[in-house]
Parts: structure tokens; sequence; C-alpha cells
């Protein structure tokens, strides 16, 4: 699996992993048990990834070719949903999370707040009362699903489609995610946190093992504080691997009529080199 945002600032000069006694695990990720990842992932992830614009063009394109509002599921602090927006499409966001829901109205320019709706629910199990032209669900999302329930989701995305509309998902590369290897104690990401000015190392312990159609990915952010102190936020997750033929099998069940894959936001072929797996799905 390939990590993204692989640069590194000036002031970034520490290691966490030379700083492992002086880490703090946030006593508030205890306080809220849905969320194994404590409150301060929203603020990471949305700092991590700010900068990131290589898939834009694609939702954009897809965004481009079919008349009907958008729906992104799981659209985070929305960092593809406010492009969408700001582009003049009608985009509707869904997430679990209601500080994500925040961070994503927060980016919207006042102009667009009134158009885009934000939805708090679950993306296997929801019911908007409209349909939409385009269902796109980007950054490996769909892959958070065992098989049982990302069948169930593709059920409810097929039934909030329009007729000829489209389901899009990004996923990881199921030959790569087997193959890629890190070294759980060097980072593989680092950045520097707006809010608090902060630096963050991200580090990632990935296991994955033979005949398994999933990886395990350990995610850990240490952030340097002031003081000299690192603050820790784990987020342990779970990636289930998708080959283009069994997501497209498990497609043709929910209900869609035909569906592609590709290798890259290019929309070259998808391949056993693929970097990563877009999906297309047509109802």
């Amino acid at each position: 699996m390939r990590y993204r945002l692989r640069y590194t600032p000036d002031r970034l000069e520490y290691n966490s992993a030379d700083m492992e006694g002086q880490a703090e695990e946030p006593s508030r990720a205890q306080e809220t048990p849905s969320k194994p990842w404590g409150a301060d992932f929203p603020r990471l992830l949305q700092a991590q990834y700010a900068s990131f614009q290589e898939d834009l063009p694609f939702w954009l394109t897809l965004a481009a070719s079919g008349p009907g509002p958008i729906l992104e599921l799981g659209c985070g602090p929305g960092r593809v949903l406010s492009v969408l927006a700001q582009a003049g499409f009608e985009v509707d966001g869904l997430d679990y999370d209601p500080e994500m829901l925040r961070r994503a109205a927060s980016r919207l320019p006042t102009s667009q707040r009134g158009p885009v709706s934000l939805i708090q629910g679950d993306l296997g199990r929801f019911s908007l009362g409209r349909k939409y032209g385009l269902i796109l669900l980007p950054c490996n999302t769909f892959a958070i699903l065992d098989e049982s329930a990302a069948e169930e989701s593709l059920a409810c995305i097929r039934r909030h489609l329009l007729p000829g509309g489209v389901f899009a998902a990004e996923l990881p590369s199921p030959h790569e995610a087997l193959e890629f290897h890190v070294d759980p104690a060097e980072p593989i990401d680092a950045f520097v946190e707006p809010e608090t000015g902060n630096p963050i190392q991200v580090y990632a312990d990935q296991r994955a093992e033979a005949g398994q159609n999933f990886v395990q990915v350990a995610w850990r952010y240490d952030e340097l504080r002031p003081d000299g102190t690192v603050i820790r936020t784990q987020v342990p997750m779970l990636y289930y691997l998708w080959s283009p033929e069994g997501l497209g099998e498990a497609a043709r069940r929910s209900g869609f009529s035909s569906h592609e894959a590709f290798g890259d936001y290019d929309r070259r072929p998808f391949s056993l080199d693929s970097r990563r797996l877009l999906f297309i799905a047509c109802a």
C-alpha cells in the first residue's frame, strides 16, 4: 500500500521514535468508545491531506459527465466535497463522525453552505429521500467494510442512484497492499498541523498474511508539543481487499448493469502492478 504526502517540512527535525518514553496517550480517546482513534483524528486527517490534489481531476471529470446531484459517502473533513461545491455542483456529504462534518462545513465558502447538505449517517445504511447522478467514495473508505457490509452498502447505493447514475470508489490495489512493507519504526509522513503549529510524524505498522483478503494497519500520529512532549493518536484500521472481478460481481448482485476498473486516476487499465483500484459501476 502506498502512502501519500511524504514531504518533510524544514521544522520537522525530530523523530518521535527516539522519544518513546515521552509519548502520552490521549485520555479522551477512552471517552468515546465508538471512535477508537479519539477526538484528535479529524484534525490530524484534515491537516495530513490538505495539500493532496492528485485525485481531484478524476472526481471532477466524473461529476461533469452526467446530470443530477452528487453524494460523497465518507466525506470526512470535506477535501473533495468542498472542491465539487466550489466548482458549482450540487453535492451532499455523509459521514458517521459529527466532527468530520463540522470541519467539512467550515471549509465551504459561505455562498456554498446553502445548497450543500451534510448528513450524519452510516455509509452502509442510509436513507436520504432523494436520488443522485453520482455517488462517490474516495480515499479507500469503501475498503473498511467487510464483505457483508460492502454488499449491503452497494445495494443501498444502487437504490439512491438515478437511472443511468454512476457509483465510483477508490480502493487499495490488492496486489500492492499485500506485497508492500513498511518499517513501523520509521515515519512514512510528516507535516505541520496548522491549528496548533505542532509538527506531526505518521507511522504505519502494516500486517498481512497470504490467503487473507484484508490487511491490518495500525496508524500512529505523534504530535510534538512546545514543551517537548509527544501526544500520540493511534488509529487501528482493517482494509478489505477486492479484485475488480469480485467487486464487479458484488455490484451486479446489487443491481448495477456494468462496471469498469482502472489502475490510477488517469484511467489506465488495471493490472497487477497498479498503484490503486478505481472502480466505476453504472446503474
